[in-house]
């Protein structure tokens, strides 16, 4: 049987495609690891610094009072997964997205709200729409 494409061409179209395909994944992920690397890079500074022993800096982390996702009335509580990502940072990143609580209003757009402060200092809140990152921080 005679092929119009003999095998090695549809060998290479396959191989380029999937190149194509790599390449844009990585492209995609660059944002990503930049984040995480930047929020490592916060991480090691704060532990760096309290290992030198209590400060003024060291007492203004950010405390997560409250967190919901969702919209109008169909919330759920985002406050035990914002305080994980969290943690004991002076800044974080938080995705607003259903991995936090899950999805409370299916089919819409909702919007992850965060009330926190920095150590005894006033109440703040951070916003965003589903998809974004929502950043918080503490001088």
């Amino acid at each position: 049987m005679n092929s119009p494409f003999p095998l090695k061409q549809v060998v290479s179209v396959l191989a380029f495609a999937t190149l194509g395909a790599l390449a844009g994944s990585a492209l995609a992920q660059t944002a990503d690891y930049r984040r995480g690397y930047d929020q490592g890079y916060r991480d090691a500074m704060e532990a760096s610094r309290e290992q030198r022993g209590p400060s003024e800096h060291a007492r203004g982390r950010m405390i997560v009072l409250d967190a919901k996702y969702g919209l109008r009335g169909d919330v759920c509580d985002a406050l035990h997964s914002v305080q994980q990502i969290v943690g004991m940072r002076r800044h974080a990143d938080v995705r607003a997205n259903n991995d936090l609580c899950g999805d409370p209003a299916s089919g819409r757009i909702k919007r992850l709200t965060i009330v926190y402060r920095c150590g005894d200092g006033p109440e703040q809140r951070a916003a965003g729409a589903e998809g974004t990152l929502v950043s918080m921080g503490c001088r």
